[in-house]
């Protein structure tokens, strides 16, 4: 078996690399806020388009969170988003990988369905929060 190196898990028929604090700016004009104190305690994934984060909840669980321009939504997301389950499982060691998505956004929670992750009920966020549905994976799916 090849050794776990984050080389070979974040291979993509996309350019996909690590984000290091210089790439603070692109995805600080993503999301529409500075970024540069939240990439600092996340692993943060990025393409040419988006990028895919992966917050420690605790040693073994991540939260994802991704965000894509229309020109990286399709084929370019989805490979992203797959390197970035393969990485969280094969290199970061993570159990448990999780996700909320607004009920408004039925786009994001189709494509959550696609790359493997199980809904787990529809609650609040928070506990006085919006409605939302939590999404989980506890393996990797061998098809990645």
């Amino acid at each position: 078996m090849q050794s776990v190196t984050p080389e070979n898990y974040v291979r993509s028929p996309f350019p996909l690399r690590v984000a290091g604090p210089e790439d603070a700016p692109f995805v600080s004009a993503l999301i529409g806020q500075d970024a540069s104190a939240y990439m600092a305690r996340v692993t943060t994934l990025i393409s040419d388009h988006g990028f895919f984060f992966l917050e420690p909840i605790t040693s073994s669980v991540l939260e994802a969170h991704m965000q894509f321009d229309k020109p990286g939504r399709g084929k370019e997301c989805l490979h992203a988003a797959r390197a970035g389950l393969r990485y969280a499982f094969d290199v970061l060691g993570a159990k448990v990988v999780f996700g909320r998505i607004s009920m408004d956004d039925r786009a994001a929670r189709v494509f959550t369905r696609m790359i493997g992750f199980k809904s787990d009920g529809v609650r609040p966020r928070t506990p006085d929060g919006e409605m939302v549905e939590w999404f989980e994976m506890t393996a990797r799916p061998e098809a990645f």
